[in-house]
């Protein structure tokens, strides 16, 4: 009942075609049509991995999360629920939307939707970006990974750890100058090579999300996807720079939705059997300086 991996990712926005123009023209993504007037946006084999719905204000709307098989996916729901988990079962039109066999969600501590599902419907036609992106890193690691921002750090890290089955990879305390206290930062893996494919960041954020990230496979797109930041404007939240703990190099930008972006290339493929848990004092070896306030 592990785990495999982030699935996809619905946000919710007041403007669909926001959302649209910027995964297009921006993230390099194709777009389609979705039920319900939502738009999917394609990175992959697959039809969609994220998915934007049509919400009063800009929001996570869920995370999904992918089992191996519908045996996993039955003893991950007995997991849950014998640890007193309330678990909510979708809906066909829901299940449509997701394009899976089927999916249960749940709220976390931190007050976020989660869905587990099983069985990812696809036509599996090939990706061609609109925009000439060499191609997303995906394959059994799954869309990217998510970043969750919230003042219950401890009880959410608990929860996803201790109920969820998630291993922690790293610690971040970042210093935020004399009298302040640091931000905490754990990253979490689950059944896939990722570095990490959970965040939980102690911070606020009224969308739910401090980001998501999504890998492309070559440098040149990276630099490229600047090139169209800057050409539409997009606000950029962090500079290029390396990270510590997955060796990424990528740059942050900001969505339609408020949130950040970070849009990297050539993070490294963890063997867990070897990996021991560490704690860095920075989160960058270089580079990521901030281009606007950092949020607390």
């Amino acid at each position: 009942m592990e785990i495999k991996e982030l699935s996809y990712v619905i946000v919710g926005a007041p403007d669909i075609e926001k959302w649209r123009t910027y995964g297009v023209d921006v993230l390099g993504m194709a777009s389609a049509e979705a039920p319900d007037g939502a738009v999917y946006l394609k990175m992959d084999g697959r039809d969609f991995r994220i998915a934007i719905v049509k919400t009063e204000k800009d929001e996570l709307h869920a995370a999904g999360w992918l089992l191996a098989d519908e045996s996993a996916f039955n003893a991950r729901r007995t997991s849950m629920q014998n640890a007193g988990v309330a678990l909510t079962d979708g809906t066909a039109e829901e299940r449509k939307l997701r394009k899976v066999r089927d999916f249960f969600w749940f709220t976390d501590p931190a007050g976020r939707r989660h869905e587990i599902c099983w069985g990812a419907i696809s036509s599996f036609a090939p990706f061609v970006s609109p925009v000439g992106v060499s191609g997303f890193v995906t394959d059994d690691m799954g869309f990217g990974h998510i970043v969750l921002a919230t003042k219950k750090l401890d009880e959410t890290l608990a929860f996803w750890r201790d109920v969820m089955n998630f291993g922690i990879s790293d610690i971040i305390n970042f210093d935020m100058g004399p009298g302040n206290p640091p931000i905490r930062i754990y990253f979490l893996h689950c059944g896939n090579g990722r570095q990490h494919s959970l965040a939980i960041a102690e911070l606020d954020d009224p969308t739910g999300i401090q980001h998501l990230m999504v890998e492309v496979k070559s440098i040149d797109d990276v630099g490229y996807a600047l090139d169209r930041v800057a050409a539409t404007e997009t606000p950029l939240a962090l500079s290029l720079g390396r990270h510590v703990n997955d060796n990424m190099l990528s740059f942050y930008m900001v969505t339609p939705s408020g949130f950040m972006m970070e849009y990297g290339t050539g993070a490294a493929v963890m063997n867990w059997a070897d990996h021991n848990v560490f704690e860095s004092t920075k989160g960058s070896h270089w580079g990521h300086r901030p281009m606007m306030p950092f949020p607390t």
